[in-house]
């Protein structure tokens, strides 16, 4: 028995090592891997995103570090937030797929992927196509690259090329793609069918490196096997790459609040203590359906309901919660909010405090100042009119 639950540990791992699976490559300057790391299809997907530089409609939902870390390591060249990016800096971006490679992880034999995706979905065969107009949306000019110049249309390989603006107007016109020396020499080592990827793939590699150093290109190599798995919903704390879906799904026996309550928050119950659950560390700002809110928050934290804020997007509406009723017949009540309504609201008593401050200090400097100036004017010549100076002695 012992020998059994031994050898089972390693079953499952050559199991996984005989599975067909997805190879990514990144290729850029900030990338220096060693070793295969394993992924799955969301994460896999909101890499290629960060790296496409596509992920403004898209919905990021995790919390976990391993996970965050792998996205950040290899996400490619991201623009600052407040700084102007200087010309030349921000990098051009090739996208290699290439789909039907029915390669095992021991088929690699020169170069190792960056990362190995298992159970790949459909997902990954259909999104990332090339978008034409992207000079209109963020000043990026796009093409879809024909593969060779002999086989514009080989079959499983798609190439996408795409580099910012810059200080010029207007992006090169599609025809002229394919004289550019960086897609002519990858015309070289570009392989036309996906049989050709085990012999064609280190030379490929070695290119892509070499226009990484001396052009300043990011490069993103996607393997596909042929069988795809099916796109399946995944749970709230994954990653979910693309813009979410609203789906239909079974009510979970969570407690949450009734119609009536989310008019009158002042009848909102105080939560039980025993069954409030860590929340993560950072709450997403939306979420794909009202289960995966009232999952992640806890039921909002007890402190309020899940709605519809707007279309695809779920957020905790915050209330009140009453603590006592005094006997004058008032009621004491603390108002919640933050994302999942964890957090008290303070700030109507800090803005009566700060108001009552501020007209306090005014009317103090006030008086101050009404003081000063009755203490600088001159007093009347009546009050020294009948004062008779001193006589001089006879």
């Amino acid at each position: 028995m012992k020998a059994l639950a031994a050898l089972l540990p390693c079953a499952v791992l050559l199991q996984n090592v005989a599975a067909q699976g997805g190879y990514l490559f990144t290729v850029d300057s900030k990338v220096a891997s060693s070793s295969t790391s394993m992924i799955d299809s969301d994460v896999a997907s909101a890499i290629i995103a960060r790296r496409r530089d596509l992920t403004a409609e898209r919905y990021l939902g995790v919390t976990d570090e391993r996970i965050l870390e792998d996205i950040h390591s290899y996400g490619g060249y991201q623009k600052p937030l407040f700084q102007n990016v200087q010309a030349g800096e921000a990098p051009g971006r090739l996208f290699i797929r290439i789909s039907g490679v029915d390669m095992q992880v021991h088929d690699f034999d020169n170069v190792m992927p960056d990362l190995w995706i298992q159970e790949p979905t459909k997902d990954l065969l259909t999104d990332f196509k090339a978008i034409p107009n992207r000079k209109k949306k963020d000043f990026t000019c796009e093409y879809l690259v024909p593969t060779g110049l002999n086989t514009p249309n080989s079959k499983g390989v798609e190439v996408i090329f795409s580099y910012p603006l810059g200080n010029e107007r207007l992006c090169l016109a599609s025809s002229e793609i394919s004289d550019i020396p960086i897609i002519l020499s990858l015309y070289t080592y570009l392989p036309t069918n996906p049989s050709e990827v085990k012999d064609y793939l280190p030379p490929l590699i070695r290119l892509l490196k070499h226009l990484s150093a001396t052009e300043n290109i990011e490069s993103t190599l996607l393997l596909l096997p042929s069988k795809l798995s099916k796109a399946v919903d995944k749970p709230a704390h994954q990653y979910q790459a693309r813009a979410p879906q609203k789906s239909e799904e079974e009510p979970l026996d969570l407690p949450s609040a009734t119609p009536t309550d989310a008019v009158s928050f002042d009848t909102v119950a105080a939560p039980d203590a025993s069954k409030n659950t860590t929340l993560p560390s950072v709450i997403p700002a939306c979420f794909a359906s009202q289960s995966a809110c009232e999952n992640t928050t806890n039921s909002c934290s007890g402190h309020g309901s899940c709605y519809l804020a707007h279309t695809n997007c779920f957020k905790c509406r915050c209330g009140t919660t009453l603590v006592r009723v005094n006997e004058d017949g008032t009621k004491k009540t603390v108002q919640w909010g933050g994302a999942a309504c964890q957090k008290k609201d303070i700030s109507v008593p800090f803005i009566l405090f700060a108001g009552f401050g501020v007209v306090m200090a005014a009317l103090i400097a006030g008086v101050i100042g009404m003081l000063y100036n009755m203490g600088s004017q001159e007093l009347p010549s009546v009050i020294g009119a009948g004062v008779a100076g001193p006589k001089a002695g006879k």
